[in-house]
């Protein structure tokens, strides 16, 4: 128990570490509107576009912007706490980012009403402390150590090594699919037992989504409850629909603004909006916008009795809005009881109403891409825990640097993975070709990973613009780095690369080349490595940037990005670099040797004259 407590404050220290980052990094009352507005750390100023009311009556604001800095990821996703302020005074507001796209945004407001101010027009939005999440993720921290939640407290000594889990015996014989491959079998089989904690490693394209589902399948047959998490929106939703096409019933909690339709209708807001439930709900909704009408009559001019009046007023509104939320706490109840699965992020599936839910299996997706502290927040939920992803993709983001160098970037997965614990992996990738699939098949998966394609000759290229002066460039009022050069070969020949009716995607792992990318390339999805990870295109562009004179690659030193970036493509992979700055790394030395070895190699001057 002591070796419990000493690592569970470890990793307490590292959260600590995190928060503190946070506020000095977010929060410095020193740093002026236009240095935030420059990194992409403000949305300032926005215009209010409309004004509503979700679901449970909260106000919901959406807004216009432009930045010419971008959106910054770091800052701002789907479900982070944000307040809407007013420069030069005291004014502010808080709430969740519920959208964000590139020019607009949709926030709702934790106040039964919109400010006074709101149609100000210097209005901004900015990032706040996670302060809740944090709170949270010390809390089961703390119940683990102290040996409160039990559940977790054997999977956390499992995960850490302290303890070894018995395997239980396989049950090959009663469960068979044809469906499925040998991997994906296993794996199934495997989850079918009594087994604490299980492992499935799925590299890209292995099916590992299809493998999760059919497990989920066969647990609901014995009537477990099951409960399911990923670190993103994104993931959640597609494993949502996922379940949703074999004819599960799912509830997807949480932020939910921009799921697909199809997932919304099983959402708390989308099923209250059907007719059956909405009747009651939206008559209490009309009386309670009348009353708020009769109370800013009383706006700008107050006598004692209209002051009076417009109080009674807002306490009619709000009697009227606590019926109404308790008319639909009572409704979506029974959504809960009914579901197959209930689905959430972790932060998603802090709910109230989840407390007295008792789960047999909670899935983790994704789990590479989450760090450890927040998902205890789902493994402490039921009996047994099935991860599923990839450590040697993307790891979890962190602020911190000091936190990332000292283990808060280690995820419960490759945590697992590396104390010895059993995995699943399922071996034949269904995405790539093998001359695509090959070198990360051979770098980071041990030549274990089997390619299901035909070989298709030059499907992976790698352009060198060594000696062509194609240099990096800083970006002024920005740490990023751009590359025009290699955009412009890029805008050159594109048709020549490409073929009708291709998906066509150019990413790279410099915000400031996806952003210059945006205004120069067309008909092609642009996009961040990082945002990428999870989804593939028919032909993948990807641009290094890094061009020097030192042989400073930065953070393409992240080589489990490169591991994404990689692994994208189906059909044809272009990859444009320069090998005298990249080839002084033992990695992308690996990857040029590679590259020649399948016969993609090429010299940019070959595409000059």
């Amino acid at each position: 128990m002591e070796e419990v407590k000493t690592k569970v404050e470890a990793l307490r220290n590292l959260l600590r570490k995190e928060e503190e980052e946070q506020e000095k990094r977010w929060f410095e009352k020193d740093i002026s509107l236009k240095e935030l507005r420059s990194e992409g750390a403000i949305l300032h100023p926005v215009k209010i576009q409309n004004k509503s009311f979700g679901y449970t009556d909260q106000p919901v604001v959406t807004v216009s912007y432009h930045s010419n800095a971008g959106v910054n990821s770091s800052f701002f996703n789907e479900g982070t706490p944000v307040a809407l302020f007013l420069p030069n005074t005291n004014e502010i507001c808080n709430g969740q980012l519920l959208s964000l796209s590139e020019r607009k945004a949709e926030v709702m407001l934790f106040k039964d009403d919109f400010p006074d101010w709101i149609d100000e027009k210097n209005i901004g939005i900015k990032r706040l402390p996670d302060n809740r999440t944090f709170k949270v993720m010390h809390g089961i921290l703390k119940r683990v150590a102290n040996g409160e939640a039990k559940k977790s407290l054997q999977l956390f000594e499992i995960v850490h090594g302290i303890k070894k889990q018995n395997i239980a015996e396989s049950q090959k014989n009663s469960y068979q699919n044809d469906k499925l491959n040998a991997y994906q079998l296993k794996a199934v089989q495997n989850g079918l037992n009594n087994t604490p904690l299980q492992i499935i490693h799925g590299p890209p394209g292995t099916g590992k989504t299809t493998t999760i589902v059919e497990l989920i399948k066969e647990l609901r047959k014995g009537d477990k409850k099951i409960i399911a998490s990923a670190p993103s929106n994104t993931a959640v939703d597609h494993l949502a629909l996922k379940l949703l096409e074999q004819g599960l019933k799912v509830l997807r909690l949480g932020n939910t603004a921009k799921v697909n339709q199809k997932v919304w209708e099983h959402t708390p807001a989308g099923i209250m909006s059907q007719d059956k439930y909405n009747k009651k709900i939206k008559r209490l909704k009309i009386q309670a916008a009348e009353m708020r009408k009769m109370a800013f009559q009383y706006k700008r001019s107050f006598g004692k009795s209209e002051r009076e009046q417009r109080k009674l007023l807002f306490q009619e509104v709000h009697a009227i809005r606590d019926e109404i939320r308790s008319l639909s706490n009572y409704y979506i109840s029974q959504f809960y009881d009914e579901a197959d699965v209930i689905l959430g992020t972790p932060v998603g599936l802090i709910d109230p109403m989840l407390n007295d839910k008792k789960f047999d299996v909670a899935f983790l997706d994704e789990a590479g891409q989450c760090i450890e502290p927040l998902s205890w927040l789902v493994l402490e939920k039921a009996e047994r825990a099935v991860l599923s992803g990839d450590h040697l993709q993307l790891p979890p983001t962190v602020i911190s640097e000091e936190a990332a160098r000292k283990g808060l970037t280690v995820s419960v997965l490759e945590q697992a993975i590396n104390a010895g614990v059993q995995n699943d992996l399922l071996g034949i990738q269904y995405r790539m070709t093998p001359e695509i699939a090959g070198f990360s098949t051979r770098y980071f998966y041990n030549d274990e990973l089997k390619s299901h394609a035909s070989s298709v000759p030059d499907s992976l290229i790698f352009y060198d613009t060594a000696g062509a002066g194609f240099e990096e460039k800083k970006q002024e009022n920005s740490r990023s780095l751009t590359n025009p050069e290699e955009l412009n070969i890029v805008v050159q020949q594109l048709d020549n690369w490409t073929k009708d009716q291709q998906n066509v995607v150019f990413i790279s792992p410099y915000a400031g080349q996806v952003l210059l990318a945006k205004s120069l390339l067309k008909n092609v999805n642009i996009s961040t490595i990082d945002s990428f990870q999870g989804q593939e295109a028919d032909v993948v562009i990807l641009s290094l940037v890094r061009s020097n004179a030192d042989g400073n690659i930065g953070f393409l030193k992240d080589y489990r990005r490169m591991n994404v970036a990689l692994t994208r493509a189906k059909q044809k992979l272009i990859v444009i670099g320069d090998s005298s700055t990249l080839g002084n790394d033992k990695f992308y030395k690996s990857f040029l040797d590679y590259a020649e070895e399948v016969g993609g190699y090429k010299s940019v001057f070959e595409l000059l004259y």
